[in-house]
């Protein structure tokens, strides 16, 4: 009997081990690798929510993709996001709950998937603004808009 209880306590050991290398395993194999942010446009109601080549986001640095666009001060808010040309769930970036204004100069943290809310902006006066898209976070992108001096 007691060469039996060893028996038992090595198999328990064995199964315990075997569940841990297979869950590691299992870690491994469901690494995701980094979003390709490459293809990106600002979508809203300034160009009907089409992905046109003119709204395409532009490469400036391994992490940062930009454009600059006009814009006319009239008091209504500009709704728009950051996706893709399909509207790929994990590339339709936008607010996590509900659609909010993003002020100049504020980093606002977005999030990429099917869910997300329009993201709006009331510039304060007509002109030129540049809208930052940080992926140095790759799962969390960030938004920045600021003035483009005339």
């Amino acid at each position: 009997m007691h060469r039996f209880t060893k028996l038992a306590v090595i198999a328990l050991c064995l199964v315990g081990l075997s569940a841990c290398s297979s869950r590691a395993a299992r870690d491994l194999i469901s690494f995701e690798p980094d979003k390709n942010y490459q293809d990106m446009y600002l979508r809203g109601v300034f160009n009907w929510w089409e992905a046109t080549e003119q709204f395409k986001l532009t490469r400036v640095s391994p992490d940062i993709y930009t454009i600059t666009i006009e814009l006319i001060a009239d008091g209504q808010p500009y709704d728009f996001k950051v996706a893709d040309a399909s509207w790929t769930p994990e590339f339709n970036c936008g607010f996590e709950y509900a659609p909010e204004q993003i002020e100049l100069d504020d980093s606002v943290e977005l999030i990429c998937e099917q869910t997300s809310q329009n993201i709006q902006f009331v510039p304060s006066d007509t002109g030129l603004f540049a809208f930052e898209f940080d992926i140095s976070d790759n799962d969390e992108p960030e938004l920045t808009i600021t003035r483009v001096p005339n």
